[in-house]
């Protein structure tokens, strides 16, 4: 049974519950599927959409495990598995195998960037990785690269370095680095691969979805290559929030998404990250007792409005600023791209902007604003691609450094961008504005960014158009929009940030987007379903919300 967007809330089995506590408790709070260790027989009466969890990041045993530098089992007591090795592809096909002959309605490759995840020195140094490592430098210097041992010549300037060390200070660090992260791609997609084969053999369908670790542009291009990926709600000890679900559904596209809850969170927090996910399609996994509980009328609403084709990855996202995420930037900045594409997809959204996530440059629509985050290492076409937009009109918000490189990630500093102000400079026909950078910096952990929204709201008024905004909201307490249309529909997903309820919020959608529509339908996770009045308001529509918790949806039809 195929997995759907709407309805993709994995529940993992505790080992506490039986298989059948563990259905009953997925079908009374709608968490589904149930996520079932491997090697576990299909017990009668479970859901038909049950998956069994294939340890795919963890060696089958300690001597076939990948080695750290010191030339330790990597990963330590729970050894980690080599993402080159062959061995560790055909334990994952055997469990896949018999997890397909057990029943199951889909495999979840559990964390197989396990090793990715030990950091630069902590993995990649067994003999399938030496070995895989010098045909990918074969493949960028040719033939007459001899072999060589790059581990010694990693220990030495690890011993001559007078503090922390990256891949700058390594010889062959930069393709050692990206070797590491395309083997995570190519281990997942070839377990993919094979579990699709084998099931097309037996002739059932079957579901491949994956677990991550870790956030970062291995996993997202690992994800590629599944139905379904599930990943941490925490980084850095920072939970999840609105800039890394537009993320997230950037890199799914309308596939199912979840995030895991961290451990101990506060159910508050959980509430809050629950019906933040929901208005952008991502759902919240790994939960159990009280807060398991407590967010089961957020799941079935979420899946009512998927019942009526209502949910957000049915329809388009409505973009006024397109957030660019740059694979090679995140890769070349230590993340750093990353977290900044999250602080401004936080800061848009503070200003009820619509600014989704896209990959590339040419997937942003020519009226919206592209916002670059922290891009110091973009492709020269890609650059080429900024400028020539710039040029013909097109309007660009940076925050931080954008630069190109090559690669390996080396600066190619004459394709960089002409600098900009806060105020905007012109650039061909179009408008640069810049602003310094949103990430937070490594020594402290603090955004350096400013700490007003200010000075962005006028910088958008700018690039947008004074008035000619998508939608916007008058409350006492904070409250995020989400819009998203097809051709008879628009739909405004509603998310209050506090736990209290949100009385006599005036809702404003611009009639560029909204049409002139005088009626239209108000649903709440709280079981409100009203039909309330659109006033003309200048260039847009306003409504007086019913007062609602959490989370509701304003469908508009034409």
């Amino acid at each position: 049974m195929p997995l759907e967007a709407t309805s993709f809330a994995p529940y993992r089995l505790p080992e506490s519950l039986s298989p059948a506590q563990g259905a009953r408790i997925s079908s009374e709070f709608a968490a589904e599927p149930l996520l079932v260790a491997a090697g576990t027989a299909l017990p009668p009466g479970l859901p038909v959409r049950t998956m069994a969890l294939v340890p795919s990041g963890l060696a089958a045993a300690p001597e076939e495990a990948c080695l750290a530098l010191d030339g330790t089992p990597a990963g330590g007591g729970a050894a980690s598995a080599c993402s080159s090795s062959e061995r560790n592809r055909l334990h994952v096909a055997e469990a896949t195998a018999a997890a397909l002959a057990a029943g199951f309605a889909g495999v979840c490759l559990d964390r197989p960037d396990g090793p990715l995840a030990l950091g630069l020195l902590g993995a990649g140094f067994c003999p399938e990785c030496r070995v895989a490592f010098h045909r990918a430098l074969i493949r960028d210097f040719g033939d007459q690269l001899a072999p060589f041992d790059y581990a010694h010549l990693f220990r030495e300037a690890l011993a001559q370095a007078p503090g922390a060390l990256d891949f700058e200070q390594l010889p062959f660090g930069r393709e050692f680095w990206r070797f590491r992260h395309d083997s995570l791609v190519r281990a997942v997609a070839e377990q993919a691969r094979d579990a699709r084969d084998a099931a097309r053999a037996a002739g059932h369908a079957l579901d491949v979805a994956a677990r991550f670790e870790a956030l970062g542009p291995a996993q997202f291009g690992a994800a590629r290559h599944v139905d379904a990926a599930i990943f941490p709600a925490a980084a850095g000890g920072r939970m999840a929030g609105t800039g890394t679900f537009r993320l997230l559904r950037a890199v799914m596209g309308r596939r199912p998404c979840a995030v895991e809850a961290p451990a101990g969170a506060p159910v508050d927090g959980l509430a809050r990250l629950a019906v933040a996910g929901a208005a952008l399609g991502i759902e919240l996994a790994g939960l159990d007792g009280e807060a398991l509980r407590s967010l089961a009328g957020v799941r079935r609403f979420a899946q009512a409005l998927g019942a009526r084709r209502q949910a957000p990855t049915t329809g388009s996202p409505v973009v006024e600023c397109a957030v660019l995420y740059s694979q090679d930037s995140d890769l070349w900045t230590a993340g750093r791209h990353r977290v900044a594409v999250e602080e401004a997809g936080e800061a848009l959204a503070a200003l009820h902007v619509q600014a989704p996530v896209v990959l590339r440059v040419a997937d942003a629509p020519p009226s919206a604003a592209l916002v670059l985050a922290e891009t110091r290492a973009l492709a020269a076409v890609e650059i080429q691609a900024v400028v020539r937009r710039l040029e013909a009109g097109g309007s660009v918000l940076t925050f931080g450094r954008v630069s190109a490189a090559d690669a390996s990630g080396r600066p190619a500093h004459h394709d960089a961008l002409p600098e900009g102000k806060p105020g905007g400079v012109r650039v061909g026909k179009g408008t640069l504005v810049s602003f310094p950078t949103l990430a937070p910096r490594p020594s402290t952990g603090l955004a350096p960014g400013p700490t007003s929204l200010d000075p962005i709201s006028r910088a958008l008024s700018l690039l947008l158009g004074k008035g000619r905004r998508a939608a916007s909201v008058v409350a006492r307490s904070p409250v995020q929009v989400a819009l998203y249309q097809d051709d008879s529909a628009l739909e405004a997903h509603v998310v209050s940030l506090s736990g209290e309820p949100v009385r006599g919020a005036t809702l404003f959608l611009g009639s560029h987007v909204a049409g002139s529509v005088k009626w239209a339908r108000f649903q709440s996770v709280d079981g409100t379903d009203d039909r309330i009045a659109m006033n003309p308001s200048g260039y847009s529509l306003s409504t007086v919300l019913p007062a609602f918790r959490g989370y509701a949806v304003l469908s508009l039809s034409a």
